[in-house]
């Protein structure tokens, strides 16, 4: 409680000496704002700004835990949050949320949330979600990116949404003016895969469930991926698939066993697949791949017999090796 009281005390007193150095002058707006070369805050309204922190425009902006303002000309950091009622321009950090309400440009780093509800032009990186009007640059969000057009690329670990993007990446993509689709693949490790693809003009997610029919173990797989559309002409592109697929568990479905994971069989593979267009929404597409399979002994014979490469060891068996995939999508 003494430490609490200390440092309101500590934050008044700045404020009343900062109110005394930098006095207000008009915004260049023109819009009776105040402008401010430096604001410190604890939390609203406990601010060099005072009560109308709200109204001032800052070159410099240091909040311990939040601080408001009108614009931000240059640098914000937030312990929590910075929140901005007009436009950001320049670098904003905040260890959970940025809010801005009228866009502006420059970059946005937080470790929740970044969001601005016009349009936004640079950088916005976020540990769980960006929310944007528009954006013209680069979204990286742990788990989302949300815009409406986006002139540029997002990166998210789970779900892109947007009206417009053609560079989405994430496994599950939802793009308005996009493309989505429902695939049936087959490849040489005997996996047959039901999958989701969603995406964009240029990449796009893979999220799959199937069957390998080769196993010992559990035949159920998973799979997930990500691709890269080339457009040759308008009933002809190039697929570029990376994925990671897993099968084989182990039959015993009891963990006190431990050996429900020493059978399974993870594999990568790039895939190189020619896509003939037959149709608005129909697609069919094969090709070479290339793979990297590492397998429980169990497994190893459903492993292809020729191999680039290969290496045994503590139970586990690694094999790279030239392979095939082939396949339909639906669009919708």
């Amino acid at each position: 409680m003494n430490r609490s009281i200390l440092l309101c005390a500590i934050v008044a007193t700045i404020n009343i000496v900062f109110a005394g150095l930098l006095p207000a002058q008009e915004s260049p707006t023109g819009k009776g704002d105040e402008s401010s070369f430096i604001q410190l805050t604890l939390v609203p309204p406990l601010s060099t700004n005072g009560f109308h922190s709200y109204r001032y425009s800052n070159h410099i902006s240091i909040n311990l835990l939040a601080g408001l303002s009108q614009n931000e000309y240059g640098f914000a950091l937030g312990g929590l949050a910075n929140l901005v009622r007009g436009q950001s321009n320049g670098f904003m950090l905040a260890g959970l949320v940025n809010h801005v309400r009228n866009g502006g440009r420059g970059a946005m780093l937080s470790g929740g949330m970044n969001m601005a509800y016009r349009p936004y032009s640079g950088w916005l990186f976020a540990g769980l979600a960006n929310v944007a009007q528009d954006v013209d640059g680069f979204q990286f969000a742990g788990l989302l990116n949300k815009a409406k057009d986006v002139n540029g690329v997002q990166l998210a670990g789970l779900i892109n949404v947007a009206e417009n993007s053609d560079c989405p990446i994430g496994l599950i993509n939802i793009i308005k003016n996009g493309e989505m689709g429902v695939a049936i693949t087959y490849d040489e490790m005997g996996s047959a895969l039901l999958s989701f693809r969603s995406g964009g003009k240029y990449t796009y997610g893979i999220v799959g469930m199937g069957y390998n029919h080769k196993t010992h173990g559990r035949s159920y797989a998973a799979q997930v991926g990500y691709g890269v559309h080339i457009p040759c002409s308008s009933w002809l592109r190039v697929n570029n698939e990376l994925k990671v697929s897993c099968f084989g568990y182990s039959n015993d479905p009891l963990i006190i066993h431990d050996d429900h994971l020493k059978n399974t069989v993870i594999h990568v593979g790039y895939s190189l697949l020619p896509a003939f267009r037959l149709h608005s929404h129909v697609e069919l597409f094969g090709g070479p791949s290339i793979n990297y399979v590492d397998a429980g002994w169990k497994n190893k014979e459903t492993l292809p017999s020729h191999s680039l490469w290969e290496s045994s060891g503590s139970g586990r068996f690694r094999q790279i090796h030239l392979g095939f995939q082939v396949g339909g999508q639906y669009a919708f």
